[in-house]
Parts: structure tokens; sequence; C-alpha cells
């Protein structure tokens, strides 16, 4: 049967119906973020034939050449250089379009001019690749659509990102980002931008169609590089002119025109579901929604265009290896709108969708992943063995799987979906900065199906229900550690949902999900897994302290992590007394700290001050006297000041803290809807390093299901628009050169310069905190010590305002990262 890929995929949006992770405000930052990322993933030089026949093999691909359109001066048209892209790709465009009544350069296939189908083509936010490559009937769709639409992301199968000259080449040579202070020349700041937009595309591409990888061209003058993306990172071929070499590009072009749509990047186990399944699909997802929102009429169709887009069903096929590992059946499940979209491009490039199987006809969760090979087994297998041990408050597995290259009954061990990418890191040819590449790995497309649906946690109607939902988390806490010896390692907003399993239901229940990262616990109760694993919003402060990440957590990490939830939901959207620029600088200095210590990052000085005198918290005074009374008491359980020891000596554990929050719940009167939502003062952040995705930066001002990145602070002489492309001068050239092969440049991974409000600045310096001796004493009430070896750094104990918050917020569903 022949398989028709799905193009054009809705992203993830709120409950405004606000697609997320795309204001256009932020777009710069988000392509310095993509840029200072790259150094991790980027590989080059790859020969370029050797390129071609690796990813693109002529072996089961036409062998008639008839059709075949000689190469000869085929490129002569376009310049050696110009003094704009236009010059460059105007004549390109014309040279890829050729053909005969016979001949053709990319049989079937279309490019077109997409830059200038744009509202505002040179900012940032709105620009679009200068040239894609469509099918015939894609391009006829993608005409029809308005300027502001981003459909061209849907349907592009390849496109080229064009500079005017050689010399603007940005894979020549390492790229460095600069801070404001540093004497980086126009030139280099306009490569690193363009860089940065460059993948920012690739990015969305790969969150608007399903995608296991994806060509690009980038071109500076004449010169071409070919390029491979995937989940793992990118693969950079050796520059080569056109002009000299014009068959190295029309062979590319000819085996690509005439390959699969798998051998084209096309995740093919997803097609278009039919007619009569979208009504099915429709109802059923009215229904649930009605369900866990207790909505109806406009509310209700409302909240259901968050999970449906008419005409945008599709179908996903699952594999369930954990029906029989001897005979794995297929699964079909209906898909729309999700509610995760990826939002990088190097990880775990997870969707989360609420789905319906069109067996049973019920609304399940499907989660859409990249696992690491390296991973304790698959996240299907842990959940099942944690339900059959009797863990409790945890979402049960419907089917999972890894993903087949194509829908078959039977497949082979080698026929699964994997990145390449990192298969070339140590390959002969391969450059590279430094030691930057420690982060890649083999990754495996994964299917998991849940059986809960339901809101995160910060859907949360009132003070009653987020101390009920956060109590049944810390049951099934407390049951992973006492029936199976693990930790979760990744408790956050993002990873409780709510859910009503039927309507007479008062107080929706908290399920913990994601327990991609969790991992078993050794006979002293530590982590078999060291390092940080979780969100970096909510993480305990010896994990965010232990600034070379080789800490191995345990269960009480866990709980001061569900602390930090609670706290976090209450101070977002439960009444209390603090103004908008006051909750602000709350939020950025107790959750947010983070800073650069030599190796890696560090932060938690706000928790560990908070934890050594209540100093942030204890002014804050809630609606609820109950939430206030719960939270300082956990907060004397878990870090008893001074006067206090003996009182709450040995109540840090499983068994004191059940005891008090089954108490509290059951003597103590909560508010059912008293939900309100606080504004925050809207920031402009400086650029933070890229930060291993085993911690992720996690939460939101405002519930919404995916993560829109935070503004960052640049450069003050980047702008908002699309670097000029003028052929640079001799002098800047030069200069250009020599700075970005200056290793004394710092990069990303070295800015230091955190701007702070006068407000935090003024509190640190009144508070002075020995924030090590805290770190300490929280070692000693959990029974170990942590390193003293470089234990503080020299800068200031001010929080400085890093780039987690309220922009990383993950929600919605059963799936995250």
């Amino acid at each position: 049967m022949t398989q028709k890929c799905v193009y054009d995929v809705p992203m993830a949006r709120n409950l405004s119906l606000v697609t997320l992770g795309l204001d256009p405000n932020q777009a710069l930052a988000r392509n310095l973020q993509h840029l200072a990322e790259s150094r991790h993933f980027t590989l080059r030089s790859m020969p370029v034939q050797s390129f071609i026949d690796t990813f693109v093999p002529e072996q089961g691909l036409c062998h008639d050449r008839t059709r075949y359109l000689s190469s000869a001066n085929a490129f002569r048209a376009v310049p050696v250089a110009a003094k704009s892209a236009e010059q460059i790709y105007h004549p390109l465009i014309a040279a890829l379009n050729k053909s005969t009544s016979r001949k053709s350069r990319c049989p079937s296939f279309v490019f077109e001019d997409v830059a200038s189908r744009s509202l505002h083509p040179r900012r940032f936010g709105y620009m679009k690749p200068h040239v894609c490559c469509f099918t015939s009937e894609s391009l006829e769709l993608v005409r029809g659509h308005e300027l502001s639409s981003r459909s061209e992301f849907g349907y592009t199968e390849l496109f080229f990102e064009v500079k005017p000259h050689p010399l603007h080449d940005y894979f020549s040579e390492p790229i460095y980002i600069y801070d404001s202070d540093d004497d980086a020349s126009p030139v280099v700041q306009d490569l690193n931008k363009a860089l940065g937009q460059h993948i920012a595309y690739v990015t969305e591409i790969f969150a608007r169609q399903f995608r296991v990888f994806f060509f690009t061209v980038s071109m500076a003058g004449s010169l071409a590089r070919l390029l491979r993306w995937d989940r793992s990172g990118c693969i950079v071929s050796e520059p080569f002119d056109v002009r000299e070499r014009p068959d190295l590009l029309c062979e590319f072009l000819w085996r690509f025109a005439h390959a699969s749509e798998a051998g084209r990047g096309h995740d093919i186990t997803v097609e278009p579901a039919l007619a009569e399944d979208e009504s099915l699909f429709e109802a059923l997802i009215t229904q649930e929604t009605a369900l866990q929102l207790g909505v109806t009429g406009q509310a209700l169709r409302q909240a259901v265009k968050q999970h449906y887009e008419p005409g945008k069903v599709m179908a996903i096929h699952v594999l369930d290896q954990g029906a029989t590992e001897e005979s794995p059946t297929v699964r079909r499940f209906l898909v729309s709108r999700p509610v995760v979209s990826p939002l990088s491009l190097s990880g775990r490039g997870t969707r989360g969708f609420w789905a319906v199987d069109v067996v049973s006809r019920r609304v399940v969760f499907v989660k859409d992943t990249w696992r690491t090979g390296h991973s304790e087994g698959k996240e299907g297998d842990t959940l099942k063995h944690l339900v059959e041990v009797g863990v409790r408050n945890i979402p049960h597995v419907v089917a999972h799987g890894d993903v087949p290259t194509h829908i078959a009954p039977t497949v082979d061990v080698g026929d699964f979906q994997i990145t390449k990418t990192d298969s070339y890191k140590s390959a002969p040819w391969q450059i590279t900065v430094e030691d930057t590449l420690s982060h890649m790995s083999r990754r495996k497309h994964y299917r998991l199906v849940l059986g809960s649906v339901g809101y995160d946690i910060r859907f949360l109607r009132g003070t009653e229900e987020l101390l009920h939902a956060s109590y049944d988390v810390f049951t099934a806490i407390r049951d992973a550690s006492e029936k199976d010896s693990r930790v979760h390692r990744d408790v956050s907003t993002g990873n409780i949902i709510l859910v009503r399993e039927h309507s007479g239901q008062k107080i929706r229940k908290g399920v913990l999900i994601d327990w991609e990262s969790s991992c078993g616990v050794d006979d002293t109760g530590l982590a078999t897994k060291a390092g940080r694993g979780g969100t970096w919003l909510f993480m305990s402060r010896e994990l965010l302290y232990d600034h070379e990440n080789l800490m191995k957590p345990s269960v009480k990490d866990d709980m001061e992590s569900l602390l930090y939830v609670v706290l976090y939901c209450a101070l977002h959207w439960l009444p209390h007394n603090y103004s908008k620029d006051k909750l602000t600088d709350l939020i950025t200095a107790f959750f947010e700290h983070k800073e650069r210590y030599d190796p890696g990052i560090m932060g938690g000085r706000g928790k560990i001050i908070n934890a050594e005198n209540r100093y942030f918290t204890r002014g804050v005074v809630f609606g609820s006297p109950a939430i206030k009374e719960w939270l300082d008491t956990v907060m004397d359980y878990m870090s008893p000041r001074a006067h206090q020891k003996e009182t709450f000596k040995d109540k840090w554990n499983l068994e004191q803290m059940d005891a008090f929050w089954t108490e509290f719940l059951q003597t103590h009167k909560l508010e059912g809807a008293d939900r309100v939502s606080h504004d925050l003062t809207k920031r402009t952040l400086p650029l933070e390093a890229p930060t291993s995705e085993s911690y992720s930066s996690s939460s939101s001002a405002s519930p919404s299901p995916v993560p829109q990145t935070r503004p960052v602070r640049t450069s003050r002489r980047l702008s908002s628009k699309r670097p000029q492309q003028t052929s640079p001068t001799t002098s800047d050239s030069k200069r250009a050169r020599n700075t970005r092969s200056a290793r004394s440049q710092p990069g990303p991974s070295e800015q230091t310069s955190l701007r702070r409000s006068e407000r935090i600045r003024n509190q640190q310096t009144r508070r002075p905190v020995a924030a090590s001796g805290a770190v300490r004493s929280a070692a000693a009430a959990r029974g170990s010590a942590p390193k003293t070896s470089n234990a503080r750094p020299a800068r200031s104990a001010g929080p400085s305002r890093g780039r987690g918050g309220r922009s990383g917020a993950r929600g919605g569903g059963a799936a995250r990262k």
C-alpha cells in the first residue's frame, strides 16, 4: 500500500488559541539560543560526495536518467558574490526550475521565492527561508494562504538560505556569541544572527511536520554546503562552488527527487485520517473536554480547539512492543492539535496529543518522543512495573514501542527510526569547537500511549485542589520509593496533571507523569544516576548548587521539588498581598537564579537563603491562611531554623510528611475556587549558555500547555531585522575572519554579565548570607555531605536573572520534554 505523509501539522496553542513558542518579539532571543546550542550538535565538514552517497544513496532509486538535465554550466548565472541575497537566489531559482519538454533538474518539485511571502520580510519572527522546495500540489496550497501564514514551513521539502558573499559562510570558522561589551564586528554579529535564524527555520519545520530528518542548503555567494538535520544534531558538508562543480548539487537534487517520502525524511507511520475518523475524533474529544474542565457552550467549543483543528486529523500508528515482544501489534490512534510541540531541535522533540483509540473509542494520551539509547529501558516498561508493584496516582500504559521505519506486521531489528548524526562525531573529517559534543547521543523514536488525560496543575481551581492533588503526587513519590526503591527526578508543574475520572468527582486527582528520567536507588537511598534530571525551577538546593552536576539525588530531593511546586502555584494563582513587581522579583530570585561557575552552572541561592531565614517567603500573606500554614510547616520540616531544630528534628521524611499532610487535609477547610492570575513584570533577560536537556527550565506565568521562550538581552548592536546581506569590505572581512578564530573571545558558555533589577541588588546588599553553610545544613538533614571543594563562587550572592522561569511551561498532558 502506498504511504501518504502528513503535511502542515498544527502546533500547540493555549486556551486563548495563541500558537505558543513563536512570539515574534522573542524571535531574536530564540535564534541566539539556537545558535548557542548548535555548538553542541554541529559536525562539519563532511566530503560532499560522501555526504550525497551516504544520505541520498543511489541504490534503490530509479536508474533511468533519460530525464536528467545536464549539469554543465547549470549555475553559471549565479554570481560568485553580490551586494544582496536576492541577486544570488533569483538566478539560482531560475536554474533550479529549468526544464525542457522531457528533462528537469528536480523532477516533480518546484523551487519558490518564499522570503518575500511575509508581512515583514526583514523582521525576526516573520522571516521565511529564501528558497523553498515544494511538490507541485503543496505549492498550490501554499500560494493559497495569506502572507501572515506559516504554511511554507508545513509543506517545504528542503530549503536554501543565502548570503551574498563567500566570506559570509558561517560554517567556515567556529561561531561565537558576543555580549554587548565585546568588540565584535557587525559582519560577525550578522553571521551569528543568520545561523541562528537558519536553525530556527529547521526547528519550526520539525514542529510543523512529522520528520525523521531534513535537508537544507546554505549558500554564501556561489559557495554551497549541504546540511542534514535530525534530533541528534546537524552534519554539514564541505563547501563547494556551484559554478565550478554544478554536478554535485545537480546529483543531490536528482537523487532527492527520486527518493521515497521516507528517503526525504518524512515519518510515514503518520498518515491523514479518513473523513469518518474525523467525526469520531471531534465527538469524543468534545465529550472528554467537557468532563475534564466542566464547561459547556462557547467555553467548551473554545477549549476543544486546543486539541482539534478541523481538516487536520491524523492517524498515528504505534507498534505495541509491550503486548508481546515476540509478536508486536500495530495500533492506530487519531490525533489533531498537540498540547505540546517541540520548540528546540536537538533533544527529545516531544509532542503530546489527546488522542482517540479507534478500537476502544476512548480518549488517551499519545507521547511522541526521541528517547536516548542509553536510557534505563523504555518509560512504558517502567510505568507498567510501577503499577504492578502498587504505585498509586500514576498513568497506566495502553501501548508503547519504538517507531519503525514503515508500518508492517513484522519489523526487523534494524528497521526502527534512529538518529544518524551521532554516528559521525568521531569521523576523521569532523571539525568542532573544543569538547562541545559530550552531550550528543543516539536517539530512538518512541511512542507511549497513556490512559490518563487531563490538564496540568497550573490549571488548578483553588487552594483545595492544589493541596489535594499535590498530596496525590506525594503518595506516588512515597509508593515509588518504598515499593520500588525509585526516585522520579523531575517533579514539576508540567509533570503533574489534574484528572477527573467521572462526572461526580469534585476535586480532580493529581497524577504524576513523565517517569522517563526516573531511576532506582542504592542501599544508601541515593539514585543510581548522578546529576540533575529535572526542571530547573523546582530542583532542590543541593542539586542546583552542585555546579559539577555529579550529585546523586534521593527521595528527599523529590519531596523538596514538590514543596516548590506548591509554592510556585500558590504565588502565581492564589490570592496574596504581593504587587506585580515584588512578585516578579521573588520568582526571579527564588526559582530562576542561575549563574556560571566553572565547571558548569549553579543556582539555588534564593532557596538556600530562604531555608536559612525565610527571607523571601515570610512577607507573603496569602488570602487563604491554610496555604500559608501548610507552606510554613513544610518548610520547617525541611529546614528548621536555629530555634526550631529540636522541635522539627527528624521530621523531613516520608512517614512524618504523610502523617502531617493527611491530618492537615482532614482538619482544615480549604477554599475550592479562590484561583486568581497574577500578572508579572515583563523583563528582558541575558543570554544563558545552553544547558543539558537533563535539566530544563520550565514554568509559566499563566497556564499554557507548552513552553514559550523567554526574551533574551542581546547585544545593543543586534537589531530585530534580517542581517544586512551586503558584500563585506576588505577590512570587515579580514576582521570577521580574525575575530571568529580568536579563541580568547568568550563563547556563549562563558558569558557572565547578568543584569539584575535594583530591587534584587538592594535586597542582597542588605541580606548577605553564607550560601555554602546553608547547603551543608541541607546535606546534614539528608544524611549526606556536600562537596566542599570549590564550594562557593567568587561572585556576588545576589540572584542573577537566568533563562529559566515562566518561559518554559510544559503542560496540558502526559508528555514532557
